[in-house]
């Protein structure tokens, strides 16, 4: 019951981050825990329909680092679960938009890569140690620019 209120009073919180951001083409929003912000869009796992979340960013060359954190909680974000389903995804990254291709690091290489969030904000440190899971990292390979908003 408690976890099910959590996420409701999460995707409140979330849609009106999606909107401020979108609003402004990320000048509003545009950052939390020190760190660079892009929404990105899935396809549902189960439904199919077009989900979109905020999600913080670590630009790694042409590509972008995210961590499927959760804030620390004991599972994984619903984008995550999606793009295991189905890697490809939309990213906003300020006014650009952007399709990517997702692909998850294991081991010593989702380690390292992990280890540029823990550098960037304490958050991340937090994260880790509130969960038993581990965080996966998600590379964002763009695959072409679609448009600019």
């Amino acid at each position: 019951m408690a976890s099910t209120l959590l996420k409701r009073v999460i995707r409140l919180v979330t849609d009106a981050h999606i909107a401020l951001y979108r609003m402004s083409s990320g000048k509003l929003v545009n950052k939390v825990a020190n760190l660079p912000l892009l929404l990105i869009t899935t396809a549902g796992r189960k439904s199919g329909k077009l989900r979109t979340s905020p999600i913080v960013y670590i630009k790694d060359g042409p590509d972008y680092l995210v961590a499927a954190s959760a804030g620390g909680m004991d599972w994984h974000p619903d984008w995550y679960l999606n793009l295991r389903n189905n890697p490809k995804a939309k990213i906003q990254v300020g006014q650009k938009v952007l399709d990517v291709t997702a692909t998850m690091p294991k081991g010593e290489e989702r380690t390292r890569l992990y280890e540029k969030f823990k550098v960037a904000s304490n958050n991340f440190v937090k994260y880790e140690q509130s969960t038993s899971r581990v965080i996966p990292v998600v590379r964002l390979t763009p695959t072409e620019t679609v448009t600019n908003t």
